[in-house]
């Protein structure tokens, strides 16, 4: 069997190109052992706001620079997921699919992750559930592994049997620095994600990039599933 694997860092509300890699793949794997990163789409990403792109973050516990994204706790206090909820459901209350947005904010706000990192990893199995996305999931800090870089991923695919491995574009600069294609016969290809402008409400000129919330917002589940699964 050719089996096709991603790998990506587990990210917040991720983008439609997340999803898109994964639709595109047998099994997904969440790279959960590896340093958590401050000011990363670790914790926080994009939706719109009064018509301008505004940042969410959910708040986490200071610890220290090797702290694995596994193992980041996220601040309970100030009730912080009721505050991203909220400025979410005000932004996107007289959007056409808000039901469906509705339902993914209060799957949100029943999670009751200690780790920032099963709360994302919850979230993006629910949105690829929603639309239809039948990929296998695993992670990686379930593997026991010891390597490091490319090196550490050439051994997930191959536990994993991969004969393909579908990249994100902003990794090929290290996975050509440390020649992946001569160190593995598992082929390599990269993924770039163009979505087509979507109809975002009361926007005069196209936000890019977003978060799948806003995706959800203005197309709806439906929509959104036909969008990821058919953009390239």
């Amino acid at each position: 069997m050719n089996i096709k694997c991603a790998i990506m860092q587990p990210h917040f509300f991720p983008w439609a190109g997340y999803f898109n890699l994964i639709s595109k793949v047998d099994k997904f794997v969440f790279l959960d052992d590896v340093q958590y990163s401050k000011n990363s789409w670790h914790n926080r990403n994009y939706i719109i706001v009064d018509r301008e792109k505004f940042l969410i973050n959910i708040p986490v516990v200071k610890s220290s620079l090797d702290t694995k994204i596994k193992d980041k706790v996220i601040d309970k206090q100030n009730n912080s997921k009721n505050r991203i909820s909220k400025i979410i459901f005000q932004s996107y209350s007289k959007h056409k699919y808000y039901e469906d947005l509705s339902e993914l904010m209060n799957y949100f706000l029943s999670l009751e992750s200690k780790y920032l990192s099963d709360c994302n990893i919850n979230i993006i199995k629910f949105v690829s559930s929603k639309l239809k996305i039948q990929t296998q999931f695993l992670c990686s800090s379930d593997l026991s592994l010891t390597e490091t870089r490319t090196y550490k991923l050439i051994k997930i695919l191959e536990k994993l049997n991969a004969k393909e491995y579908i990249s994100p574009i902003g990794a090929k600069g290290y996975l050509t620095e440390d020649h992946f294609e001569t160190l593995t016969d598992i082929k390599l290809h990269f993924h770039e994600f163009s979505g087509t402008n979507y109809s975002q409400m009361n926007q005069n000129a196209f936000i890019k990039n977003l978060s799948i919330l806003d995706v959800v917002a203005n197309l709806g589940w439906k929509n959104t599933e036909i969008y990821i699964k058919s953009s390239s």
